[in-house]
């Protein structure tokens, strides 16, 4: 049994499995959904996995460092609660990451089962059930801040995929709708030297009579945001300074939790207080897209300007999603039809005059050649 159990979690890792075919599933969605609103895909057919990958090594090294540096160490039955969640979480509810939530049930959970002996109850066989400090799971929600700051950062809202709604309105309006998600390989400490017995040259430590080694952790990070008024860049940006300063705060906590360390459970505390103040960074960062004035929506004086599509004319002209494309070769558009026949005016040369965000006039010109993507690369809300 305690072979089986180091098994299932050190190779299998059923969690990154999951999350590959999660993230398969919501590519293809996406594309399905693209090519049914727009008649074509819009965004890299790819860039949810290399996203994923690329956030697997990058993240997963800087998370390991953290985690290294701060000896977080984990205790086994808190591993597999965790782990359990992730998988829940990926099966049952997958259109939600629970990132920090994911963290604090299992934190709270292992809390109940040491604190009320329930391993009397488990069959916890060959599996060992050393508690570690609560601090650990303290820092390891504060590492996950960090670096779920860096992934939105460095990912989010790099590619535009719209969505078409109806507002309150009944008008035609575009959403953004972010469901990228990783899971990051981070090295932590366990108790005991289990994964020792079944590799030979993985490496256990001793401190006086303890002994741990290293464990590789899956570590779910992620968002499922619409975004309706904001340059979803934008938007992702200011949500990951303010997971930054939710992160300098949580260094904080860490430091009152020694200082602290006579009040009864005041890792959980300050664990549902980070928690808590990341639902209300969530809550507020939401509102006030919601509160901006300019919907991307259709318009009569010209044609919104929803994608631009990379390595095309539009974009090296500097057309920017939430424009106003007013002309086309001096020719005034207002729909799909006008646009395309302004096009073909002047096949190999474009002129466009647009209005930005800020109502703001530009004039835009560029060559048209022969190997260039068909309708200059700008994607508007279709008709139908």
């Amino acid at each position: 049994m305690n072979n089986l159990w180091m098994t299932l979690l050190i190779f299998i890792q059923p969690v990154l499995w999951l999350g590959i075919l999660r993230n398969y599933i919501i590519y293809r969605k996406r594309i399905k959904r693209e090519r049914n609103d727009f008649n074509t895909s819009i965004s890299p057919n790819d860039f949810e996995m290399k996203h994923f990958w690329l956030s697997f090594i990058v993240l997963g090294i800087v998370g390991s460092i953290i985690s290294m540096v701060l000896g977080i160490y984990l205790s086994l039955p808190w591993i597999i609660i965790y782990e359990a969640l992730l998988l829940i979480n990926l099966i049952i509810i997958p259109g939600q990451f629970f990132t920090v939530l994911n963290l604090v049930i299992a934190t709270a959970l292992t809390f109940v089962t040491y604190k009320f002996d329930l391993f009397t109850y488990i069959n916890t066989e060959g599996i060992n059930t050393s508690s570690t400090s609560l601090s650990n799971a303290l820092l390891l929600l504060v590492t996950v801040f960090f670096v779920s700051a860096l992934y939105m950062k460095m990912f989010l809202g790099n590619y535009q995929s719209p969505k078409i709604f109806k507002n309150q309105r009944g008008n035609k309006v575009a959403g953004y709708l972010n469901k990228e998600f990783a899971v990051l390989p981070i090295a932590v400490l366990i108790p005991g030297d289990q994964i020792h017995a079944l590799i030979s040259w993985w490496p256990v430590f001793s401190m006086g009579q303890h002994e741990f080694t290293i464990f590789i952790l899956p570590v779910l990070i992620g968002i499922r945001f619409t975004i309706f008024k904001s340059m979803p860049k934008e938007f992702f940006k200011k949500l990951s300074n303010r997971l930054l300063w939710l992160t300098c705060l949580g260094i904080i906590l860490v430091v009152a939790t020694y200082l602290l360390n006579g009040i009864d459970n005041i890792e959980l505390i300050s664990m549902a207080v980070m928690a808590v103040l990341y639902l209300l960074v969530l809550i507020r960062t939401k509102r006030k897209d919601n509160k901006k004035a300019k919907w991307f929506s259709d318009a009569v004086n010209g044609l919104r300007v929803i994608a631009v599509r990379k390595d095309t004319p539009a974009e090296k002209m500097g057309v920017e999603m939430g424009d106003l494309i007013v002309e086309v070769n001096n020719i005034k558009v207002s729909t799909e039809d006008d646009f395309y026949k302004a096009t073909l005016t002047s096949p190999t040369f474009c002129r466009l005059k647009v209005l930005n965000r800020e109502d703001r006039i530009k004039i835009m010109e560029s060559a048209i050649y022969s190997d260039s993507p068909n309708e200059l690369g700008v994607v508007v809300i279709k008709e139908k």
